[in-house]
């Protein structure tokens, strides 16, 4: 067993379920042991609501509307968890920590850490999540067992919700796009669906919309949130979503059905109508390579934004769409 993990992967990939499954196989207090835990014994269920003594959750925990200088998960955290780990474990065999998210660590938070990745105690076990492990200090992810978790196919996302969500669990899946936490919330959350409807619209809008109202809306979104992080969030989630939507485009250009979102079938109509397939796909790809900038490396928010509102096709037919 190492002592310390790398969980990386997209936002709603699974990263801190499968963290709390590995806290659990540790903690986990059945005969036989069960591989992911049993989820039934005293241990798991602790585990699941992280009352177990022997596991640590350190986050961010700031409300950045009262202290926006702290925005970052401190090195006074970083202390405590080390506090915690000096001591043997409570309850079970290990201490078990999950860092989530490892790249919101300080500066000097990372320095502290890393002293602990060198020299960890025999009963600790970290577990640092993290969508974008290129952030990371290099000195730290040296230390660390890579677990890099991937998207997952629509099918086994459907099966999984099948059985809570019945006939609505495919749509659910295929509006993912691979990723298990926004399938979940969009078959259980009213307002996730409203808001992921707000975003697809807000697509079709500018793709309707003349330049200046496009530049308008990209200063709009560069400068709406104080906080880069949520401020890229904000840029990720859209970028994400609407390359599904230039992909459905231009499955509806070559007069495919395999539609990730089937319910926005006649905006994708009259956006093939508009413009070529070619240019779509090019679209969804320059669309989703620049989701990816936005999670690996620090751009710059206002410039992407810019250049997205510049790369867009006009499509007259949805000039004036509606929420």
């Amino acid at each position: 067993m190492a002592h310390a993990y790398e969980l990386s992967g997209p936002r709603s990939i699974g990263k801190r379920t499968v963290a709390i499954r590995l806290a659990q196989t540790l903690l986990c207090t059945a005969e036989p042991p069960a591989a992911g835990g049993c989820g039934a014994c005293l241990a798991c269920r602790k585990v699941d609501h992280f009352t177990h003594p022997d596991v640590r959750l350190v986050t961010r925990l700031i409300d950045l509307e009262k202290d926006s200088d702290k925005k970052l998960i401190a090195i006074e955290q970083i202390r405590e968890m080390q506090q915690d780990l000096a001591l043997r474990p409570l309850e079970g065999r290990w201490r078990v920590v999950i860092i989530d998210d490892a790249a919101d660590l300080s500066e000097h938070a990372e320095v502290a850490l890393l002293k602990t990745l060198e020299e960890p105690p025999i009963h600790a076990v970290l577990l640092l999540l993290t969508p974008t492990p290129a952030r990371l200090l290099e000195t730290i992810r040296s230390r660390l067992v890579p677990l890099p978790l991937r998207l997952v196919p629509t099918a086994e996302i459907a099966d999984g919700l099948n059985k809570r969500f019945g006939a609505e669990a495919r749509r659910h899946a295929a509006a993912s796009a691979g990723r298990p936490g926004v399938a979940i919330a969009l078959a259980s959350d009213e307002a996730t669906r409203k808001a992921r409807r707000s975003l697809e619209s807000e697509f079709y809008r500018l793709v309707g919309s003349g330049l200046t109202d496009r530049f308008a809306w990209a200063v709009d979104l560069a400068e709406s949130e104080r906080d880069p992080q949520k401020r890229n969030d904000a840029i990720e989630s859209r970028l994400g979503g609407w390359s599904e939507l230039a992909r459905d485009a231009a499955v509806a250009a070559h007069g495919a059905e395999r539609a990730l979102r089937p319910e926005r079938a006649r905006e994708s109509a009259a956006l093939a109508k508009s413009v070529g397939q070619r240019e779509l796909v090019d679209l969804a790809l320059s669309l989703d390579r620049w989701r990816r900038d936005v999670i690996e490396s620090n751009v710059n928010a206002r410039m992407l934004l810019e250049l997205l509102v510049l790369r867009l096709p006009y499509a007259a037919a949805l000039a004036g769409t509606a929420a």
